[in-house]
C-alpha cells in the first residue's frame, strides 16, 4: 500500500528537527522558520499585520498606503521681497463728477461768485444744479449748494447763495454734476435714481451706479440682449421696468 506524506512542503530531519507550521494564506505546510511576518504601510511606518506567510504568499508593502511626509518649511531668508497684497487687492476705480479750479472768488454777504479761466470746452453748469464747494478759505464759502446764476461765455462764472463776504484767500475746488439729493457725483449722466418715498418733500433716493464708462455698451443694469423673449438689454429678463427694492411706493425719477 502506498503512503502519502503529511509533511507537505516542510522538511523533516532526524538529526535537526524543526517545527512545522501552516501558511496563513495558502494553507500549505512549511517549516516554521521559513514563514515570515506580513508587514504593510500604516501612516508613515510599517506595521506587523500578525500574519505568518510563506515566501510565495508574501506581499511587498503597498506604497499607496504610505503617508506622505511633508518636509519642513524652507528657512526664512533675510530681506525677502514678497507681493504687496494690500496694494494688489485694492480697487482703485473711483467715481467722480467734474472738478474745476476757479481763478478767483468773492462773497457779497448774500451770494458768492467764482470765475473760471477755461478758454474752451467748458462744462455746462446749469442753474438749479448742485455743486460741491470745498477747500476754500474762508470756510464760509464751502458747502453743497445750488447754482442760482452763471455765464455762458468767457469769463465763465457760477453764482450761489451764501453768507460769505470778501475775497477767497485760499482757492479750493468746485465739483459739478452732483446728484442734488444723494450728494453723489454723476459721470456722464450714467445714474439711476429711485425714490423711496412718494412725497416730493420727504424724497429719499438711492443712486445706483453701473460702473460702466460713459458711452459703454452696459450703462444700464441688465442681461444679455439675446436673452429669449427679452429684447431690452437694460432690463433683467422678463422685466418691463427697472426693478425696485426696499420700501418703495411706486414713485421713481
Amino acid at each position: 500500500m502506498g503512503y502519502a506524506s503529511q509533511a507537505g512542503r516542510a522538511k523533516t530531519s532526524a538529526t535537526n528537527p524543526q517545527a512545522h507550521a501552516i501558511c496563513d494564506r495558502c494553507g500549505f505546510r512549511y517549516n516554521w522558520v521559513n514563514l515570515k511576518w506580513q508587514y504593510d504601510w500604516r501612516g508613515a511606518s510599517l506595521q506587523n499585520l500578525k500574519i505568518l506567510v510563506c515566501e510565495t504568499c508574501y506581499d511587498a508593502p503597498q506604497e499607496q498606503l504610505r503617508a506622505i511626509v511633508v518636509p519642513a518649511d524652507p528657512t526664512p531668508i533675510v530681506n525677502a521681497r514678497v507681493q504687496d497684497f494690500v496694494v494688489a487687492e485694492t480697487n482703485n476705480r473711483t467715481t467722480s463728477g467734474t472738478t474745476l479750479t476757479p481763478i478767483s472768488g468773492n462773497g457779497y454777504g448774500e451770494y458768492a461768485i467764482f470765475l473760471f479761466g477755461y478758454s474752451s470746452a467748458f462744462p455746462d453748469i446749469k442753474i438749479g444744479s448742485t455743486i460741491v464747494v470745498s477747500g476754500m478759505e474762508p470756510a464760509s464759502f464751502n458747502g453743497t449748494v445750488k447754482v442760482t446764476g452763471n455765464s455762458s461765455g468767457p469769463p465763465w462764472s457760477v453764482l450761489y447763495l451764501t453768507g460769505a463776504t470778501g475775497a477767497v484767500t485760499k482757492m479750493g475746488t468746485i465739483q459739478i454734476n452732483i446728484d442734488p439729493t444723494t450728494g453723489l457725483p454723476i459721470v456722464g449722466g450714467d445714474t439711476l435714481v429711485t425714490s423711496v418715498n412718494s412725497q416730493p418733500t420727504t424724497d429719499q433716493r438711492v443712486t445706483q451706479m453701473t460702473g460702466e464708462a460713459p458711452g459703454g455698451l452696459n450703462q444700464q443694469p441688465g442681461t444679455d440682449p439675446n436673452a429669449p423673449g427679452d429684447a431690452d438689454p437694460g432690463l433683467p429678463y422678463n422685466f418691463d421696468q427697472v426693478p425696485q427694492t426696499g420700501p418703495l411706493n411706486g414713485s421713481s425719477s
